[in-house]
């Protein structure tokens, strides 16, 4: 227990102190990606100072000079730092705009070239995934949490089809991962970060070809099932498409 309120005091120390060292480096080096890449040190960092173990697999799966849209489950505010850590290639992501409202939040997601969405505005939506798809180039990769909130840690939710109609709209292979333990580490509406062994599996990326040629269903179903194995959680709750929104509500 005191090992875990030790950690919740350092997650938000850690990271205030990365995000404006990272921005302040940039901007004396007048290097825009610099935060970008920084992003990698800060969840590394923040797992080994917080005790938590960290176990990657399928990295073979996930070529440098290809783009991805990345799917996985979610079910802690840990799941970012976990894949910041273990995907070869840096993942943006696709966030609520509301977060970008929170100090040092705001400014790392702006300075780390994340999509922000307005989550009540389906026409805001699309445009951002139409934005989105133009970053979509060799090397790059964009994650969506296709269930669009966290989860329980037991079963998947509901996809939702933002984000395979992102890799419609960019030609891009979607690249299934499946995370595992950040659950324990940290719970939805939790706040104390425990030290556990977390697991990331990355799994054959379904080719940009069988993407297009799939219905939003179809792909729904298949990359289901897929992030189910990998991160050994129940089936997704439905498997029907639930309207062009991206984010939850």
């Amino acid at each position: 227990m005191l090992r875990g309120l030790l950690n919740a005091l350092i997650f938000p120390i850690w990271t205030m102190l990365c995000v404006s060292g990272a921005l302040l480096i940039g901007f004396v080096r007048r290097d825009p990606d610099y935060f970008y890449r920084a992003q990698r040190g800060w969840a590394r960092g923040l797992f080994r100072l917080c005790g938590i173990e960290l176990e990657v697999s399928g990295t073979e799966h996930m070529a440098p000079d290809r783009a991805y849209v990345v799917v996985g489950n979610h079910s802690s505010y840990m799941d970012i730092p976990a894949l910041f850590a273990s995907l070869p290639t840096l993942p943006q992501f696709m966030a609520k705009r509301e977060l970008a409202r929170i100090p040092f939040l705001g400014a790392a997601l702006r300075a780390g070239r994340h999509v922000l969405v307005d989550r009540g505005n389906h026409a805001s939506a699309k445009t951002s995934l139409d934005r989105a798809s133009e970053q979509l180039r060799p090397g790059s990769a964009i994650l969506i949490f296709p269930e669009g909130t966290r989860g329980n840690g037991v079963d998947l939710g509901a996809f939702k089809t933002g984000a395979f109609r992102l890799a419609k709209l960019g030609k891009v292979e979607v690249l299934p991962v499946g995370i595992a333990g950040t659950h324990q580490v940290l719970p939805k509406h939790g706040r104390i970060i425990r030290p556990h062994r977390v697991s990331v599996r990355i799994g054959p990326a379904i080719p940009a070809d069988e993407v297009q040629s799939a219905s939003l269903n179809e792909l729904n179903q298949r990359a289901g099932q897929v992030i189910s194995e990998l991160s050994r959680l129940g089936a997704p709750r439905s498997a029907k498409t639930r309207g062009d929104s991206v984010l939850a509500h």
